[in-house]
Parts: C-alpha cells; structure tokens; sequence
C-alpha cells in the first residue's frame, strides 16, 4: 500500500498513499507544534471512525479517512502535523485500547511498537514516542492512554481541561465496543487499524508550502470560525480595494495557519481582554466595541496584529532565544506554561508586545508574573477575581513605579503568603497541579532545571496511591489515613521518563530505589536526586521532605 501512489505535486510537496502501521513506523517522530489546537473530537466522531472500521472488517475493503498534512522539523527524524492531529490522536487511542485488550503479549506489543519504541527516552524529547501532542496535554495523553495498560484505569484520571476528558471519553467508548468482541472480530480490527486503514501522507519542505496545502484541504465548506468572522468585520471597516483585500486575506491565513484556528482565536480574546479588561459579551460581538473602537482597521492589521501573533507564539512555545535576557525570560514562560491556568498570558502578551523581551526590567517582570501566577492558581479559585488581580498588572505594564511597587500588582501580601504556603503544605489531587508542582520545584532545587511542559518527565508518587493488599507498604504505611494524607503532597513527589516511572509503579522503596538510580535516570531530575541517600521512607520522612520543599519555594518566590 505505501507505494501505491507515490508523484510530486508540486515542487517541495511529496504524497503518498500510506497506511498507518506505516505512517506510525520507527525512524521518524509525528510531533504537534505548540500553536496547535488541543484535541477536539467528540464521542460521536470517535464512535464513527470505528463504526467505519468495523464495517470494513465485515468487507474487506480498505477505509480511506483523508489526507495527512507534515512538515520537516528542526530536530531530524521529526515530522510537524500542519493538518490530520484529530484522526492522528484517535487512531492512537483506538491502538492503545486495541492493545490493553489483547491477552496475547505478542500481539499487543505488536500493537504498542505503533504508539512508542522500547527504547528509553532522552530527557525532554519523548524519544520513543510515535505521537506528540501539544504540552498541555502531551503528558497527561502518555499517562493516560499511551502507556501500556492505561486505558484499563481511565477512572483514575479524568483529566483537568475538556481536550484531556474527551481522550478519555473516547478511549472509554472504544473499549466498551470492543470489549464485546470476539477474540477474532478483534484482531481483525486490529489489522484493518494498522494494515487497511488508508491516509495519504503529505510532507513538504517547508513551513510556508505546508500551511497553503493545509489551506486548500481545509477551507471549502467550513465552518467559520470566531477570527473568520473578525476578518471580515476588519476588511469591511478598512474598505479594501479587491488587490488589497486579497493580499491582506493572505497574510490573514498565514497567522491562521501559524497559529491554529482555536490558537488563533484565543489570540484574539486576549487581545480583546487587553483593550477592553470587563470581559462582557462574546468574542464575535465585543470584539469590534472592545478593540476597533480605539484601533483604526489597517493599523491593527499591518502592525498590532503581527506583533502580537509573534509574542503568542513566544508564549505558548516558551522558545526565546536571541539577547541576554532571553534564558530568564524562557524560564519563567515555560514554568508558566505549565499551568492549568491561562490568565497569565494577557500581561505577559502586552509586555511582550509594547516593551519586548529586550527591555531591562523584562526579567524582573517575568520573574515577578511567574511568582503571581503561581500564588493565584494556590490561594484564588473564583475565575473573575483572578482575572481581576492580572487586569491590574496589564493597568501598570508602561508604569514601572506602579508596577514594581511594594504594594504594586506583582507583589504578594501576607496574606497571600500565608495561604500559598498552607496550600502546598497540603495535597495535590488532580494530575496538572501536581506536574505544575513538580516541574517549578525541579527549577528550584541546587543544579535544578527548567523542564519545558512538553518534556517527558512525569511525577512519580513514591509511595504508590495504589497499594496491593500484599504489599511491602502496608507494613510501612499501616494507617490508611495517614497514606490518604501524605500521598498527594509535595514530599512524596519524583520526576521520572513515563517510561522508568511505570516500570517503579507499585514496587517497594528498595526496589524503587533500584529503578531511580541504576540506569533509570533519576540523576536527571534535581526533585529525584535527593533521595539517592534516604534509605527509608516513612511519613516522617515526607512530612520534613514536603516542608523543605516548600521552603525551597518559599524562598525562590521571596515570601
């Protein structure tokens, strides 16, 4: 099938007919840029490309399910998906629920080779990984569904944003169909998945040819989107000639194609937040009072909006990397990138935008907005309040008194300080604050890092939060109480490759231990390193270790 149909377009773009087991093979990684938008398809969808595929089990025909957009990455062996990341993410869900299902060993490691390599992954690469996804939900989606035996506890962890619950509602219908399946009719699917389920693979050489491809497969019959309307709202109030109309629709659809449709929408809303901070009204109609009431339609177009396009995709990859403040100023992006919140982008877009990465006081503020979004996600759980706390850090961005104040916006009152230590004292139940968490204090540490969001490190609890009723850790941990209390605490958190973390799961401290250090790449993580020379863990030991811990915090964010 792979040769099938192999011919040139066009100069620099390259199709050719494939099927998944191939387009899933070793020797090349599928990656989602970071301006991508997160995972959309609902359970119907899910459920049609099954329903599809099961009748192309009854037939034996082959399933066409369209075109697939790459292109070059800068790191080799990496393929960019410009176009075909909804039907690329559940195909990998169906494998991965293919493969929990299958008793055979052989088989299902049949099946996982088409979702990662055995190899270990290099520290912040997902090396093994066929499927990348964006850093939002890239960890939670190898945790799971990508790791062997995943889809068997999807109750476990329902996820924290509406892309990450829809992977899970997928993947929960796709093993409530299949469960009922005979061995047979299930392997047979299986086949049809990896063998007869057909794409075609596009790849170009560059970015600008692959964003007009992506273009032309997806603008007849669309649905418009929220910046489909604003652009015809900014061309009919900047009366285009038609020769200006089409060059400016063309710029238009390059930062649609830069960004992503729901990126760029995003985009907008907060530009729209920054001229207009009440927040009322939906994007469509508030846009145009809240910006063009105070930007004529041409200045927005050829200079407001291209600066900002620039600054969004800064901080949402966190890639900064011309001038001297550019290593502070990644750091602080990429640690708020981690976040299950986004209030924060608002001011940092603005500064980015009216005073850049090069001005003087750009790592103080930075610094400053990281400490403040961290302390809001601790201590402010009502959405309008947080909102109102970052409005006031956009009111001061051009007034450096106010800003850096005492009591200025960026600041943190006793108050504040009190609440945010008594929460981290406390425990972290859902899986983004917990990573967040994990990844701030990994930075924190002596010889500690900043670890992009993307990377593949996830938190290990080391006492598990599920414990077998023969296990080691009962003898330790006899009071279930105290096990509910200190499990999901700062203390009891490591970093680990998800790769060395599932192979330490349940195991005892000694045996855990083993798998940290001998080869399993503790060393790489400051937040792992330390219990090189703990030889026991008890809950005396997590409770002085979440102290320090919190301490380290304390101190880095001086409160």
């Amino acid at each position: 099938m792979d040769t099938a149909m192999d011919q040139n377009i066009d100069l620099g773009v390259r199709a050719q007919e494939s099927s998944v087991r191939a387009i899933f093979a070793p020797g090349e990684r599928l990656q989602m840029p970071p301006y991508q938008r997160s995972y959309s398809w609902e359970t119907r969808e899910a459920n049609e490309l099954l329903g599809d595929l099961i009748d192309s089990v009854k037939t034996g025909t082959p399933h066409f399910v369209g075109a697939i957009v790459l292109i070059h990455g800068a790191e080799s062996g990496v393929l960019e998906i410009v176009d075909g990341q909804q039907r690329l993410t559940t195909l990998t869900i169906l494998l991965a629920v293919l493969r929990d299902l299958e008793p055979d060993k052989a088989r299902a490691a049949m099946l996982h080779a088409l979702i990662a390599d055995e190899a270990r992954p290099m520290l912040g690469e997902g090396a093994n990984w066929r499927l990348t996804l964006n850093h939002m939900d890239g960890p939670f989606f190898r945790a799971s569904i990508q790791t062997p035996g995943a889809t068997r506890n999807l109750d476990k962890e329902p996820g924290e944003s509406e892309s990450q619950a829809r992977m899970v509602r997928n993947a929960a219908a796709f093993a409530k169909r299949i469960e009922s399946m005979s061995d047979d009719t299930r392997r047979a699917l299986a086949d049809v998945v990896m063998n007869r389920c057909a794409l075609v693979r596009v790849v170009v050489g560059e970015k600008d040819q692959g964003f007009k491809v992506f273009r032309v497969l997806n603008t007849r019959g669309k649905e418009p989107d929220a910046h489909d309307i604003i652009k015809t709202e900014l061309f009919q109030r900047a009366k285009f000639t038609d020769e200006e109309a089409s060059a400016y629709a063309e710029r238009w659809s390059e930062h649609e194609a830069a960004l992503g449709g729901s990126a760029f929408d995003d985009l907008l809303r907060q530009i729209r937040s920054i001229y207009d901070k009440s927040g009322r009204g939906e994007l469509v109609s508030a846009f145009p009072k809240a910006v063009l009431s105070k930007v004529d339609p041409r200045t927005f177009l050829d200079e407001v909006l291209p600066r900002y396009v620039d600054a969004y995709r800064l901080i949402t990859t966190g890639e900064v990397q011309d001038g001297p403040n550019a290593k502070i100023v990644s750091d602080k992006l990429n640690q708020m990138r981690a976040l299950d919140q986004s209030s924060w982008r608002a001011p940092a877009l603005k500064f980015l935008v009216e005073r850049g990465v090069a001005d003087p006081k750009a790592p103080e503020f930075f610094t400053r907005l990281e400490r403040q979004a961290f302390i809001i996600m601790l201590v402010v759980t009502d959405r309008d309040q947080r909102n109102r706390r970052f409005n006031k850090v956009m009111d001061a961005i051009t007034n450096d008194r106010t800003l850096f104040a005492k009591n200025g916006p960026l600041s943190v009152d006793r108050s504040d300080a009190r609440k945010a230590r008594e929460r981290m004292l406390g425990r972290f139940a859902t899986f983004a604050q917990r990573r967040a968490m994990a990844l701030r204090l990994n930075a924190a540490l002596e010889d500690g890092l900043t670890i992009p969001p993307e990377s593949d490190a996830t938190v290990e609890h080391v006492l598990p939060r599920n414990i077998h009723e023969d296990s080691h850790w009962l003898t330790v941990w006899p009071d279930p109480a105290k096990r509910r209390e200190q499990c999901d605490t700062l203390g009891n958190f490591v970093l680990l490759t998800h790769k060395v973390n599932q192979k330490a799961d349940r195991q005892d401290y000694r045996a855990k231990k083993d798998v940290y250090f001998n080869g399993g790449g503790g060393m790489d993580f400051a937040l792992t390193r330390d219990l090189q020379d703990q030889h026991a863990w008890t809950a005396d030991v997590v409770r002085k270790r979440t102290e320090m811990l919190v301490n380290i915090l304390c101190e880095a964010w001086d409160i």
